[in-house]
């Protein structure tokens, strides 16, 4: 009795549609949270913490005593009566929030609109949130995948991938950043590349 196929791994990010009848997906990913929020997120965190610091005492809540003495001195200093002094803190702290929050939006959709894939004929590349651009390379036409770390990206767990192809391919000889175990992903488009070099037997 022949051994049944196993089941095919339908995608999570890659449009379904997209794959072939005859076509497995190897592996798909964005790229890394660990390159895209990091930054926004730290400075939006420590502008909250400073708007909440410059607007308690307007509101009449505790605030922290240093925060306070530094506020009084600054109006002292350029002699600005120090409830315009609060105010102004507090409304320019107000708009660096908002900032932070409209980083993290931007940042959220740079990260989610694109999509990296290896299936078993191709490597795929998909863009666009609401519309969607939709590039591949063949993996006949692969000729290397290269994987660039630095120290940091190491410890993180992401780095750089470039695939270069040739034969005119729409997609590929650049960098894709911040890609999630990115030897993983090398070896997912290598495997795919001698699965369809090798002839079966």
């Amino acid at each position: 009795m022949a051994a049944s196929a196993p089941p095919k791994r339908m995608p999570r990010l890659l449009r379904a549609t997209y794959l072939a009848d005859q076509e497995s997906l190897l592996e798909e990913t964005r790229g890394s949270k660990l390159l895209y929020f990091p930054g926004p997120v730290a400075f939006t965190v420590i502008v909250i913490v400073l708007a909440i610091l410059a607007w308690s005492p307007i509101v009449h809540i505790p605030g922290w005593a240093t925060f306070t003495n530094a506020v009084k001195s600054l109006a002292s200093d350029v002699h600005v009566p120090l409830h315009t002094v609060r105010l102004a803190l507090a409304g320019a702290f107000t708009l660096l929030v908002l900032a932070g929050f409209l980083w993290i939006t931007v940042r959220y959709v740079r990260w989610i609109r694109t999509v990296y894939a290896v299936t078993s004929r191709r490597v795929i590349v998909q863009k666009g949130i609401l519309g969607r651009n939709f590039e591949e390379i063949p993996v006949t036409q692969v000729r290397g995948v290269d994987v660039h770390q630095t120290f940091g990206e190491r410890i993180l767990g992401f780095g750089t991938v470039r695939v270069s192809s040739e034969g005119g391919a729409s997609v590929g000889n650049e960098d894709w950043e911040g890609i999630p175990e990115p030897f993983k992903f090398q070896k997912s488009i290598e495997n795919a590349t001698d699965a369809i070099q090798t002839p079966r037997t």
